[in-house]
């Protein structure tokens, strides 16, 4: 048997359940680390316009970007804990083995995590106070795709049983790096690409901030929608690589309908963010509805993109014998009911934050030169 013993404790809830609420929770993971990467980009593309040409604009869009880096990594480090979760509790056998023979690296994410999470603040101090922070905005971005990277390793490495007994045998100390996997950089790639977009809207969206000039709202809105148009183009073109990157049998196996529909709607997304970025782009003012109705799109593409990576990891699995589809389910819907109950008091409590801070009173982002 490629995998170990099927944990004889049963999981807690149906396993449609427990999909669900793990895609919903990947989807808005995913979708807060698109923002953070694109978010650096765009810090460090304003911070060399600025210290360039001396525009004033591109350093208040560089500090406006730069002082909800901080916020930011918050959603993405607690949207990514649920996501997690579920995927220990339903593919256990597979991802605490690739874990374990990765040991030094997937713990070390952590460290990275809180080494870019301080940078953030450097970034959002010295950006506030115009004054550069190329390096450390650099620095940080490298180091988020470190982390990138090493997730792409050990989320495809449990889908290698076949190389588990080499890798430990040769050493079980955790200090490998997973053997050469053709999918692993396709899936790394498009994850990164989708900051462009995520993190144009970002940009998009925060240039109707009332808080900021006229000029740095222009600034923001043009190359906002700009940065998520491209990238939205360039997204296409590796989600056709990551495809073809899969093996044969997996690209067949994403033949069905619930998988097409899946494309289909990362499709309708991709293209819906392109149409409202370019119509965002054109006005002569920022729009809160278009600021507001092109993350619709993304979310949607990003969740399209999450199901049918779930798809891949489902046949993947399936062709070397593990059936995710079967496991044992013993369902306790008490706790199901309080953890659904808390899910949904937390998300109103954000929108309830996200309210009370658009009717209180702005104060001025503009920087000091």
């Amino acid at each position: 048997m490629l995998f170990p013993n099927v944990d004889p404790i049963p999981i807690p809830a149906p396993v449609w359940l427990m999909k669900t609420l793990s895609l919903l929770t990947l989807t808005l993971h995913f979708f807060a680390v698109h923002i953070l990467i694109g978010s650096l980009l765009a810090v460090g593309y304003f911070m060399l316009r600025g210290k360039k040409t001396g525009d004033p604009a591109a350093l208040s869009a560089a500090a406006v970007l730069g002082r909800r880096l901080p916020i930011v990594m918050t959603y993405v480090i607690n949207l990514g804990v649920p996501p997690l979760l579920f995927a220990q509790v339903l593919y256990g056998r597979a991802l605490y083995t690739s874990s374990v023979l990765t040991g030094a690296l997937w713990i070390s994410v952590v460290f990275i995590l809180m080494a870019c999470y301080w940078l953030l603040y450097r970034i959002s101090d010295l950006t506030h106070q115009s004054k550069s922070a190329i390096w450390q905005t650099l620095a940080a971005l490298a180091l988020a795709g470190v982390v990138g990277q090493f997730f792409s390793f050990n989320m495809t490495l449990m889908l290698r049983p076949e190389v588990w007994p080499a890798m430990y045998a040769h050493s079980p100390s955790g200090l490998q790096v997973p053997p050469h996997d053709p999918t692993v950089m396709p899936r790394w790639f498009f994850t990164m690409v989708g900051g462009l977009v995520g993190g144009g809207l970002w940009v998009a969206l925060n240039s109707s901030l009332k808080t900021i000039d006229e000029d740095t709202s222009r600034l923001m809105r043009r190359f906002g929608a700009g940065f998520a148009a491209v990238g939205a183009l360039v997204q296409v073109v590796f989600g056709y690589v990551v495809y073809q990157s899969q093996p044969q049998n997996v690209q067949e196996g994403l033949q069905g309908t619930f998988y097409k529909v899946s494309a289909g709607l990362w499709s309708v997304g991709l293209l819906l963010v392109v149409l409202l970025a370019v119509a965002h782009f054109g006005r002569k003012s920022s729009s809160l509805f278009l600021g507001w109705a092109a993350p619709v799109g993304a979310f949607l593409s990003i969740a399209g993109t999450v199901i049918y990576r779930d798809g891949i990891r489902d046949v993947t699995l399936l062709a070397k014998g593990f059936d995710v589809w079967k496991r044992t389910e013993i369902s306790n819907w008490s706790v199901i009911g309080i953890f659904i109950a808390l899910l949904l008091v937390g998300l109103g409590t954000v929108g309830w934050l996200l309210f009370v801070m658009k009717l209180a009173k702005p104060v001025s982002e503009q920087v000091t030169l």
